[in-house]
């Protein structure tokens, strides 16, 4: 195109300037500045207006300016299309003069219908391949079929379509082969594109010559080149000259790029400085090959799987997509798979992945498409290389699968029980290629998973658990029945799990004795029977069954769980110092069990009035649980149980916050099981919003609570699950009612120091008589139900107004203590019963032996093997200093000095206001005394023209 003259046309066609001036349109400058607008390289207008030469992509943008200018004046412009088979390509166009000059020469016989025949070498880097490919690109342009031979290495080896080439036949036989293989390769039209490395051989024999003589590849690739049918374009690129015959076509040499060139190309291609240009080509050096995978123009697959490093990238992601797991792939695991850090990758091959090492890593599209292209062997190669990481990662477990290596699969699992968690992805390939021994072992370990996450009816835990009911070996059979039993005891169906349990072959196993000689999964059987039979007698109350079958000396087989097992029903027996023994022996090698035991001792700790040491337990049982994998139902009761402990420690904020996050953790509500734990959470709440003084909020949520359980019981036809379940957190919830009502008609938050009323009040009545409706009940035998009724009846006290009546509460209250920690809680509210009666005195002796009873909560479990000792309950002891204050009030200065040095531990920090509230109170009949006796301490209390109990807080915690 005649650049100069359509633009002098165009010119005097355009409208002049305005009156402003200005740079005009169609100029030189206006020209350049467009050009940068539209993403082209401004410097290069001048070199294609008078020298034609420039980038491809820079003449296109230009003709598109001129285009629109000639519309715009009116004219018609014959442009050149924008990239035909013709135009440079900007990898050569910038890289060197020799492979321009070989692209056009190639090109432009195949534009004319020739066939042309070239031949070039050159070491690794100078842009054969480039070259290759670009003549690839312009020939499929042209509508002609390109076959590309990539003949490197052993290319006999592992190919079917070649004959096993026989010991002692012929060298020329063997040449005549070498022959008969390669011509039934070379297509009969179109362009053939033929890139031969030094290393070529055929079923280790040597390149041969038609005569039988040995021969050096690119003497080989002379004959192949000779032999390319008529009317075929050839290309052929050799890494090395040597051998080539003096007869043949001349070899064209083809250099790397030039400093110069390389560091252009860089600048071009990525934008970037001179000086970065150069930075980069230290690392990559004037490979061009490495250049234009840098820059993401080595846009074949063939480009991508010659380059070593690229290779072993792509057999390493075709590695782990092979094994399901999805990009973008963890820093860790890529490292894994190729043997190295994915750092001292070469910085052409890191070109090639998306991401970062803190997000992980993903293919871009173009080395995306070249993964399937991998071979086979190298990916296995990868495999074997994630196989080798600790056995109990989900790659190596997944590549050991992958490998078929079942042996080694099974002895891992063996090895690694909690690994097991990530055998459920694999059970499909499992069960269609495991034999049958290694698989019915792996089923196992699947059904162990689900079970111990809960999760009985995952459909791959059922049909694991089918392949098992189905193996022709008595033992494994029975296993799983006994897995039944406990997948019908989960659901709260009792009564087929004892029928299952009630099976002949079952019943035959457990009246075997121990023998530790006998096969590993009768073992098995004995123990987790003995363990459902312990479970089922827990639920029915009857903790002496519940023991026998835990201490069970066959129960032993079960490892870790029966450590967990034998903790639960010595606590649900009273048994605490034996419950925390068990609990703590439950090791962290098995870490599901072992967040499961943490938390059991945090809910022990909590009931015994250590929620400090609970607290501590309960988060570190958040924390082991969810990095176990722990399911989410389960994660959300340790969140409201760890809120329960922030509550009693006097932190509502803290806990609420906790809480919510529990219930965020839950599906949506769509199944029984999911209505009935919600409801839980839901009715664990009331308490901390009650001590947040937020009456109303807790009704609604009572009101949630209750409607997600009548709609548990409602379907019990349909799915009848853990109804006594329902049942129980119904009535829990009734209680928590009446405890809002309780908490409204006190005028108080839930927080100690919590005391009876003096009056009554509707609320107060209404209370007593959802109270009273629940205790009319007889509690059934479960731990539970005793630790409710006991709570009731401590609530009933307080809202007593009547402290006689309320003595008598508490007399049946303190019949039913069995530890140090209830037996104080009920002689706090029995003092304050006492106060209201006017009998100080009797008062200061519970008020004494409250306090006793905390110091031995305080020093700890019996039995406990740490030696520290645990914080009493802060909140109690809180109680028990206002009780006192109250008991003691006639002393005047000498209890307000007492009680601020009491009060200055930081554990009581958050139950200051209330003890300060009570003091006042106790203040208030006194009169004008008792305000003198404030005001002579606190002058400002003139200024406030409030009740003591409302200004004393405010006095003595200035700033709160």
């Amino acid at each position: 195109m005649d650049w100069p003259a359509a633009l002098r046309d165009l010119r005097a066609h355009l409208p002049p300037s305005g009156p402003g001036g200005g740079v005009q349109r169609g100029s030189l400058r206006w020209l350049e500045a467009e050009m940068q607008r539209r993403g082209a390289n401004p410097a290069a207008l001048r070199n294609i207006i008078y020298r034609d030469t420039g980038l491809a992509a820079d003449k296109a943008v230009l003709s598109a300016i001129l285009a629109d200018l000639a519309r715009e004046a009116g004219r018609s412009l014959d442009l050149p299309a924008q990239r035909s088979p013709a135009a440079l390509p900007d990898e050569l166009e910038l890289l060197g003069r020799t492979k321009k000059r070989l692209y056009k020469q190639f090109v432009a016989g195949l534009t004319a219908g020739r066939a042309p025949r070239l031949a070039i070498h050159g070491k690794r880097g100078s842009g054969k391949t480039v070259l290759l490919g670009q003549v690839a690109q312009a020939a499929e342009l042209l509508g002609l079929r390109v076959t590309r031979l990539n003949l490197s290495g052993d290319v006999f080896h592992g190919a079917v379509t070649v004959p096993p080439v026989a010991t002692g036949r012929s060298f020329a036989a063997l040449a005549e082969q070498q022959q008969v293989w390669i011509r039934g390769l070379l297509p009969t039209d179109g362009v053939v594109l033929l890139r031969v490395t030094a290393d070529l051989k055929f079923a280790d024999s040597p390149p041969r010559a038609p005569d039988g003589q040995a021969v050096t590849s690119a003497g080989w690739a002379a004959h192949v080149l000779h032999n390319v049918p008529a009317g075929v374009a050839a290309l052929l690129a050799l890494e090395d000259q040597q051998g080539w015959p003096a007869d043949a076509p001349p070899l064209t040499e083809i250099r790397p790029p030039t400093p110069s060139e390389a560091r252009t190309y860089l600048i071009q291609k990525l934008g970037v400085t001179r000086q970065a240009a150069q930075e980069l080509l230290k690392e990559t050096g004037r490979n061009l090959d490495h250049l234009t995978l840098l820059t993401g123009a080595g846009g074949s697959v063939t480009q991508l799987l010659t380059d070593p490093p690229v290779r072993r990238l792509a057999a390493s992601l075709q590695a782990l997509r092979e094994l399901e797991i999805t990009a973008p792939f963890p820093d860790q695991l890529l490292q894994a798979a190729l043997g190295q850090e994915v750092a001292a990758l070469p910085l052409h091959a890191r070109a090639q992945l998306s991401g970062h090492a803190a997000g992980g890593w993903s293919p871009n599209p173009t080395l995306q498409r070249a993964l399937p292209a991998v071979p086979a062997p190298e990916v296995l190669e990868a495999a074997r290389r994630l196989a080798r990481q600790p056995a109990s990662s989900a790659a190596a477990l997944a590549a050991l699968a992958f490998l078929h290596e079942w042996t080694l699969l099974a002895q891992a699992i063996t090895r690694h029980p909690d690994a097991a968690r990530f055998l459920p992805e694999l059970w499909p390939r499992i069960r269609r290629d495991a034999p049958t021994p290694e698989r019915e072992l792996l089923a196992r370990a699947v059904v162990t998973h689900h079970a111990g996450r809960g999760e009985y009816g995952a459909p791959r835990a059922r049909d694991a658990l089918l392949s098992l009911l189905e193996s022709e070996v008595g033992a494994v059979r029975i296993w799983a029945r006994v897995k039944l039993a406990e997948s019908s005891l989960d659901a709260g169906n009792f009564t087929a799990s004892e029928e299952q349990l009630a099976h002949p072959d079952v019943q035959a196993a457990l009246h075997l004795p121990l023998d530790h000689r006998a096969d590993p999964w009768l073992l098995a059987a004995q123990a987790d029977a003995l363990l459902v039979q312990a479970a089922l007698a827990r639920w029915q109350g009857d903790m002496d069954a519940a023991t026998r079958a835990v201490q069970d000396s066959r129960a032993a087989s079960s490892g870790p769980r029966v450590h967990l097992w034998r903790g639960l029903i010595a606590k649900d027996a009273g048994r605490w110092p034996e419950a925390l023994q068990n609990l703590q022996a439950v090791p962290d090698t098995s870490p599901l069990l072992h967040a499961r035991a943490r938390y059991q001792e945090g809910d022990l700790r909590l009931r015994l009035g250590q929620p400090g040491a609970a607290l501590g337990a309960l988060l570190d049982a958040a924390t082991r649980l969810e990095a176990a994998g722990g399911t989410p139902e389960e994660q959300a009761r340790i969140l409201a149980r760890t809120a329960t402990a922030q509550r009693r420690l006097g932190h509502p904020g803290l806990a609420l916050e906790c809480s919510r996050q529990g219930l965020q953790l839950l599906a949506p509500a769509d199944r029984q099981h999911d209505r009935v734990l919600r409801a839980r959470l839901l009715s664990e709440q009331i308490p901390i919003l009650l001590a947040l003084n937020r009456p109303g909020a807790a009704f609604q949520l009572a009101g949630q609570a209750l409607a997600l359980l009548a709609q548990s019981q409602a379907r019990q036809a349909e799915a009848p699950y853990r109804q006594a379940e329902a049942q129980y957190r119904q009535r829990r919830t009734h209680y928590r009612v009446a405890l809002t009502y309780l908490t409204r008609g006190l005028g108080v938050p839930y927080l100690q120091p919590l005391c009876g009323p003096e009056h009554d009040h509707p609320d107060l009545q209404q209370a007593r008589e959802l109270l009273d409706a629940l205790l009319t009940r007889l509690p059934d035998r479960s731990d539970r139900e005793q630790v409710l009724t006991f709570d009731m009846r401590l609530s009933r006290a307080l809202a007593e107004p009547d402290a006689a009546q309320a003595l008598e509460h508490l007399a049946r209250a303190l019949d039913m203590t069995d530890h140090p920690y209830a037996e104080a809680q009920a002689r706090a509210i029995r003092a304050d019963a006492l106060l209201r009666q006017g009998h100080a005195d009797a008062a200061l002796t519970e008020i004494n032996r409250a306090h006793a009873l905390l110091r031995r909560v305080q020093a700890g479990l019996p039995g406990n093997h740490e030696a520290a000792t645990h914080e009493a309950d802060p909140a109690l002891h809180a109680g028990l200093l206002a009780l006192e204050a109250r008991a003691t009030i006639h002393e005047g200065q000498r209890t307000f000095q007492w009680l601020r040095s009491a009060l200055a531990d930081p554990g009581l920090h958050p139950f200051r206001p209330g003890v300060w509230r009570e003091t006042g109170r106790a203040l208030e009949p006194l009169g004008e005394h008792g305000r003198a006796l404030v005001l002579a301490l606190h002058p400002a209390l003139i200024t406030l023209p409030m009740r003591l109990r409302d200004a004393l807080p405010l006095l003595e915690i200035p700033g709160e």
